[in-house]
């Protein structure tokens, strides 16, 4: 069985009826089918007015806590967050961090920096030349003892429905003026690496400062834009994420059966002056 795995990386820059079970079936497919043909008529208007209309934020509520196992827990989890995009399904986390734990963050990482690594593909003996120019250093929960890592870890376990056991450790990174990373994929293609015990299935960023002008995560192929051959991979365009102290954001390498979205190409680019 294969061992799914996930990469956290940290970012600086410079009245209640029982129902049986086939009345709970009926209702939901008779549910499904309305919600799909209603769906269909408000999409058909909105594309006639050319005015996509926004979704509703649920009120708050209170929960009634259903009983957990010896891992889950007793308390409701509320983590907002925005859809940047189905394709790659990308997800926007405001404020995931506090300043205070990035600056932690930071001040743990900054001595220990070393040039990025690379992942070599099958065939390859060194580092390609300047398609990864960051500094970083890997970071672990145990290592911090004030908890700061520990808890963000947590909240990212959350954030992503993924259980911490998957989690590669920490790997923080400094992207300075005229540092980047080309475009790639985060998983790694078995026809390029050879064969995979594990694949990384989801990303987390965590950006630990502000930046101006540029630093964005970029998406060149975002619902498929880009992917006729003619792209240059060394060029951050399509969809592009800013960097913002604190703030989370997640994309998936994978898709839900496993096999790897062709559309994650991800890149970082270089902060400007």
């Amino acid at each position: 069985k294969m061992k799914t795995k996930s990469r956290a990386y940290l970012y600086w820059n410079y009245s209640r009826a029982k129902l049986g079970f086939p009345a709970v079936f009926l209702f939901c497919f008779l549910f499904f089918i309305a919600g799909f043909l209603s769906s269909s008529l408000r999409s058909q208007s909105q594309e006639v007015s050319g005015v996509r209309q926004r979704g509703r934020q649920l009120d708050s509520v209170e929960y009634d806590l259903m009983a957990h196992g010896k891992t889950g827990d007793d308390s409701i989890s509320i983590i907002p967050f925005q859809v940047i995009s189905w394709r790659p399904r990308a997800f926007y986390f405001p404020k995931f961090a506090t300043p205070e734990q990035c600056r932690h963050i930071i001040n743990m990482a900054r001595s220990n920096l070393e040039p990025s690594k690379l992942a070599l593909r099958k065939g390859e003996s060194e580092k390609p030349q300047n398609v990864r120019t960051s500094m970083g250093t890997f970071l672990s929960a145990s290592q911090d003892g004030t908890g700061v890592l520990d808890a963000i870890e947590e909240k990212i376990a959350r954030a992503t429905k993924l259980p911490r056991t998957h989690y590669e450790d920490f790997n923080v990174l400094r992207y300075e003026l005229g540092q980047k990373y080309d475009s790639h994929l985060d998983a790694f293609p078995p026809e390029h690496y050879g064969p995979q015990k594990s694949q990384r299935v989801a990303t987390f960023l965590v950006y630990l400062s502000d930046v101006e002008e540029g630093g964005e995560t970029a998406f060149p192929y975002e619902n498929g834009l880009s992917m006729d051959g003619s792209f240059d991979f060394k060029k951050c365009i399509g969809l592009k994420v800013k960097p913002r102290m604190g703030d989370g954001f997640l994309f998936y390498s994978l898709y839900p059966n496993n096999t790897i979205d062709p559309v994650c190409i991800v890149s970082n680019t270089s902060p400007f002056p």
